[in-house]
């Protein structure tokens, strides 16, 4: 007898381990992505996390959404859920490469851009980039040496039909969606969904589907979130007082010694040689600066792969990029029809919400200006982020909604009938810049409307107050 079971036990597991090795190589898993490890979520989140980036890395959405025939989900990018979130994002970058280097063995379709309202009723993944990336800018950032499809324009949001492999690309600056098929994508997403929808999940809402003249198509909010709360923060910087000249340093070669240096009223350390130099603040502003990359001849070959390169290079080897970075935004100025400079501005997340603080005049925390092939001015303020034992309730976001245009209609007499909800997104609000600060569960509204109400509102997630408003 209890030899049969020892044989019934080993049959078991060998099964199970064709299973799972069947299951890696159809479907390109590792034995990782099989048995999905979740982190211990205090160690993640008791220090800031500095690692080196490649610009792949850093193409990130500003959201990810799984639609399924109707019913959707905003995925977050925190710690119960990371390998999944990364594995997603990884098999769309390559199935995004394998399309833009080759035309061979691909099928195409163009479609108007309300197809997109078939396609959040069908079962796809959803990436919604930051900003509209340059279509060549985007395949050169993947390592794609020569893209094809030069008809698109820009790539603003990518699609996964996971149940066939199929791409979609949005194309905003063209008014086109073009839809990618072929054999050769191949990928493990399907399987990610699968785990994600077998959980206790929030179900969401678009809401220009049921107020179109209200709402615009980026909105999405969650159904319910009655007993939702969110833990307050507190921060510091990520250098203190005492390692500002280990910084400046790092700057100049290893060498300050023979560098000027002083303190200015507020504190701020300043350290030059008179070609460059670097502020760093108490409150953690750091800023390098070099006084002769815009007097120089303007280079005759400069793009605007290179100058995200140098960017993104830089800032590898000057601090690093804290975890869940990404690129927010790229301004380019041109002369003689020719790129100048750029400015790549860089983010980053904290268990997938955002961060901000309208007391700095920076309009994300990591930011590079490249001028004629050189670097110009890096500056940035990251910080050190713990959760508190505090935990704030949070309102439903259309109470909030409801907050914002009594106050656009009563304070500011603006008739709400003009105005357009352009977005709604939860952040973390940073409260001023001293050397420790705590952030707090905000709602944040993007509003299009009469002049004095175009802009983004920063409301109390819990009380509703307006913390901050344009001008």
């Amino acid at each position: 007898m209890k030899l049969e079971k020892f044989k019934s036990a080993t049959l078991f597991c060998l099964v199970l381990i064709s299973i799972i090795l069947t299951t890696q190589i159809w479907l390109n898993i590792s034995i990782e992505g099989i048995f999905i490890m979740f982190k211990n979520k205090e160690e993640k989140t008791s220090e800031l996390l500095v690692f080196e980036s490649s610009n792949a890395d850093l193409i990130k959405p500003e959201k990810l959404i799984l639609n399924n025939n109707g019913e959707h989900t905003l995925l977050l990018n925190e710690t119960e859920i990371g390998l999944i979130y990364d594995r997603i994002l990884e098999d769309t970058k390559n199935m995004l490469s394998v399309i833009l280097e080759s035309k061979e063995g691909i099928e195409s379709e163009k479609h108007p851009m309300d197809y997109m309202e078939k396609l959040r009723a069908g079962r796809t993944v959803e990436l919604e980039f930051p900003y509209a990336y340059d279509y060549k800018l985007f395949a050169g950032l993947l390592g794609v040496t020569k893209a094809q499809w030069e008809e698109i324009k820009t790539i603003d949001t990518v699609l996964v039909g996971y149940e066939s492999n199929a791409i979609y690309i949005v194309d905003k600056t063209g008014g086109s969606i073009y839809e990618f098929r072929s054999k050769t994508l191949k990928s493990s997403i399907k399987v990610m969904v699968d785990m994600i929808n077998r959980g206790n999940i929030y179900s969401y809402i678009f809401l220009n589907e049921v107020e179109p003249e209200r709402y615009s198509p980026k909105v999405i909010i969650p159904i319910n979130i009655s007993s939702n709360t969110m833990a307050k923060l507190s921060s510091s910087p990520e250098m203190v007082e005492n390692n500002a000249e280990n910084i400046a340093a790092d700057f100049f070669d290893g060498d300050i010694s023979t560098k000027r240096s002083f303190v200015d009223p507020a504190g701020t350390v300043v350290y030059t040689d008179g070609e460059a130099g670097i502020r760093i603040s108490k409150a953690g502003v750091i800023e390098f600066v070099t006084y002769s990359a815009q007097f120089k001849d303007q280079k005759d070959k400069f793009d605007l792969l290179e100058a995200v390169n140098m960017a993104t290079s830089f800032v590898n080897n000057h601090l690093g990029f804290p975890k869940d970075s990404y690129i927010s935004s790229i301004e380019q100025i041109t002369k003689n029809n020719r790129l100048y400079s750029c400015i790549v501005r860089y983010d980053y997340r904290y268990e997938g919400v955002s961060i901000i603080n309208d007391e700095t005049d920076m309009d994300n925390p990591i930011e590079v200006e490249i001028a004629n092939g050189e670097i110009k001015r890096y500056k940035r303020i990251v910080k050190n982020i713990k959760k508190t034992s505090e935990e704030r309730s949070i309102k439903n976001p259309l109470e909030i909604v409801d907050i914002l245009l009594e106050r656009l209609n009563h304070d500011k007499k603006i008739d709400i009938n003009n105005i357009l909800i352009k977005d709604i997104y939860m952040s973390y609000f940073e409260y001023g810049l001293s050397s420790d600060t705590y952030m707090i569960p905000v709602w944040v509204i993007e509003v299009e409307g009469n002049l004095g109400a175009t802009g983004k509102y920063v409301l109390n997630a819990e009380s509703g107050v307006i913390l901050s408003e344009p001008y």
